[in-house]
């Protein structure tokens, strides 16, 4: 089973670097670059292609997707080399050549290779560990629409962003209990649903694959990419990220952990290139055809973005805020040449207008229409002011537990950026993060919303956030302290470090910054539950992932007996919170509730309002007879027959059933019903009033 679970890892990794890759060379860009950057292109270019196959009637499957992307990007190469000619792969948007190692390899390769290698060992362990086997899967809400939408991607062959839905079949389509629809990012399905069509994985295997192929391939480029632009003129520094880009409890580990946030962890993963390409539009020595191919660059990673999760696109401005205000404010300089005591006031006056310019900015889109349902979200607070502060301060962002390794190494970087004012803005960067974490964690008014709106006043996707920034910083504490450590010992010695000496030293603070992150890990001070955050999480990854909540095994095996024993298009009333949601999104059983909320709304079918209140009584009820005749349902499904919440679980939502009465209250000498497969209170009925 691991063996096609890696298979596909990569398939799915070649078919969403490859594309995006050949372009960017085709371009002229440097390879590691490339690299970097090319998710940014593959992400969007496949959900904008699913989109175009919708209005085409094109089905959509890997062969159709990254077959086309692979003949379309080889195209565009292959007209870009012969109009540019061999010299254009030199070209490295103006970054200085960072020399060979060891007299072979590049300076910027090996750090690559040290990124991904770290990458892949690290989530390779740690998702074989937490996931026990390839197709285990979460069982909470937000899973239920993930597995769903996949399963949809791959019934339907219709991977459009306007068109997702557990309904997608034109079947299905046509008895949505809850019709309607519009926009919603669809691009961590569209991976997924790529694993699943290239080798025929499950919804629940393709969704680990999505996942891993992020967080192991992904990320850590990104994280190099963003590096490495970042430090252009340090090059030492940009090898300290490699270990410390997987070691926040709050990202991404968090967001595997709680909702589940899959979306969420794929557009975060690609929020560090994005913000590299930025960086490069400010890069001395760039042409201005390469500023306009990075400005077009940026528009196409904005948008897949955006087509991951809308909300990435305002943690990159979160990122990035302080470093326009920096840049805006050496203006006086730069381009006005202004010297003496009138230079700092200026300034001071010419960041403080881009400061009250983003500010506006932020206001009018936390006002605009369109985000209303977005920004006015509300999560309760879930600590005071001192405790959401404290969770901050020692990296814990909703995790039980600390991270107090990460959080020094945090503090020596912050420190440090006051010595390498250049890069002081990253600082400012992980303030303003944690700024908005604490106020979303203990606040119940209106600056909740300002601050925290665009990310669904959520604190566990601002924490994802601040963690996501608290990285670089704490690769530059890393380099910081290495530093320091080469210096005291050459000083004590009075003999300067040989490189090969130095370069042990760094591998044995690295490896003491994973040690004392993960296992067996260092608490913090006066802790009195002594946890470690990052052991928490991924102990809670494991449980979650091995411990069956709503949907056990029971279950699972009568559902492959009702498979077996119906037609695959026979349509199955039942009730989704008795884990009978899984058994569509999972495994593909034809049921007619998939959602486990928003009924009771007027955008309700009347078909279903009738179904769900009074299906028990078909025998005698001509509206009920005439509701099921009308979405052709032949069969009931209940897999927690009885007493609601007392003899088995349900999910949340269930609500005691009070929405359910008409499918719970059905028995076996119910008239117009049949007993077709029975077991413990598991039952399959078929229906024969109607």
């Amino acid at each position: 089973m691991w063996g096609l679970f890696f298979l596909t890892v990569a398939v799915v990794a070649v078919s969403l670097f490859l594309p995006g890759y050949t372009v960017l060379r085709g371009f002229g860009a440097a390879r590691c670059l490339s690299v970097s950057f090319a998710p940014l292109i593959g992400v969007g270019a496949y959900v904008l292609l699913g989109f175009a196959y919708e209005k085409a009637g094109v089905w959509s499957s890997w062969p159709t997707q990254a077959g086309a992307l692979f003949v379309l990007a080889a195209v565009i190469f292959a007209v870009l080399r012969l109009r540019r000619g061999r010299s254009a792969a030199s070209i490295s948007f103006g970054l200085s050549d960072h020399g060979l190692v060891a007299g072979r390899v590049s300076f910027d390769a090996a750090c690559l290779a040290a990124y991904l290698l770290l990458g892949v060992v690290f989530a390779g362990v740690l998702f074989v560990w937490y996931l026990g086997t390839p197709d285990s899967y979460a069982q909470q809400f937000d899973n239920i629409s993930h597995l769903g939408t996949i399963q949809g991607f791959i019934d339907s062959g219709v991977w459009s962003p306007f068109s997702s839905s557990l309904y997608a079949s034109a079947a299905d389509a046509a008895i949505n209990p809850l019709p309607g629809g519009g926009f919603y990012p669809t691009a961590w399905y569209s991976v997924a649903a790529l694993a699943a069509t290239s080798t025929g994985v499950s919804a629940a295997c393709a969704e680990n694959v999505a996942n891993f192929v992020f967080v192991a391939f992904v990320l850590p480029s990104s994280a190099f990419g963003f590096m490495r632009v970042l430090f252009d003129g340090k090059r030492s520094v940009v090898p300290f990220g490699a270990p410390c880009t997987l070691l926040f409890a709050g990202f991404p580990w968090m967001l595997i952990l709680f909702g589940p946030l899959y979306p969420n962890l794929s557009a975060f993963c690609m929020v560090p290139a994005v913000a590299a390409v930025f960086l490069l539009l400010f890069q001395k020595g760039c042409t201005r055809g390469q500023r306009i191919g990075l400005a077009c660059l940026f528009v196409m990673a904005i948008i897949s973005l955006a087509l991951a999760q809308p909300n990435a696109v305002f943690t990159l401005a979160v990122l990035l805020a302080p470093f326009c205000i920096w840049q805006v404010s050496r203006v006086p300089e730069e381009l006005m040449h202004v010297r003496g005591a009138v230079l700092a006031p200026l300034r001071v006056l010419f960041g403080g207008l881009a400061l009250a310019v983003i500010a506006g900015i932020w206001m009018a889109l936390y006002n605009a229409p369109f985000l209303a349902s977005v920004v006015q979200h509300t999560w309760l607070p879930y600590a005071d002011m001192f405790e959401a502060f404290q969770d901050a301060l020692v990296c814990s962002f909703m995790a039980d537990g600390s991270q107090v390794v990460l959080a020094a190494l945090v503090v020596v970087g912050a420190v440090g950026t006051l010595w390498q004012r250049r890069y002081l803005w990253l600082s400012f960067s992980y303030a303003f993060a944690c700024m908005i974490f604490v106020v979303n964690g203990y606040s119940d008014g209106p600056l909740k919303h300002i601050f925290g709106g665009f990310w669904y006043t959520d604190p566990w996707r601002c924490g994802a956030m601040a963690s996501l920034i608290g990285i670089f910083l704490a690769a530059f504490g890393l380099w910081t302290s290495w530093r320091l450590v080469c210096w005291a010992v050459t000083r004590a010695k009075k003999v300067s470090l040989a490189s090969g000496a130095s370069v042990g030293v760094a591998a044995c603070l690295a490896l003491l910054v994973v040690l004392g992150s993960t296992f067996p890990g260092v608490a913090a001070p006066g802790s009195q539950s002594g946890a470690i955050a990052f052991r928490s999480v991924l102990s809670g990854l494991h449980t979650e992932a091995s411990a069956a909540e709503v949907y056990d095994s029971a279950e699972k095996a009568f559902v492959q007996q009702v498979k077996q024993t119906l037609p695959a298009d026979a349509l199955i009333i039942n009730v989704p919170d008795d884990g009978s949601a899984f058994a569509f999104a999972a495994d593909g059983l034809r049921t007619y509730f998939r959602y486990t909320r928003e009924y009771d709304v007027s955008s309700e079918a009347p078909e279903s309002r009738i179904i769900r209140n009074s299906l028990r009584t078909i025998a005698d009820n001509g509206d009920v007879q005439e509701a099921v005749e009308s979405i052709g349902a032949e069969y009931v499904l209940q897999l927690d027959q009885g007493e609601p919440d007392v003899e088995s679980p349900h999910l949340f939502t269930y609500e005691n059933g009070k929405k359910w009465r008409g499918i719970d209250g059905i028995r076996d000498d119910t008239p117009g019903f049949e007993v077709v497969l029975a077991e413990d209170d598991m039952r399959l009925y078929k229906i024969t009033a109607a």
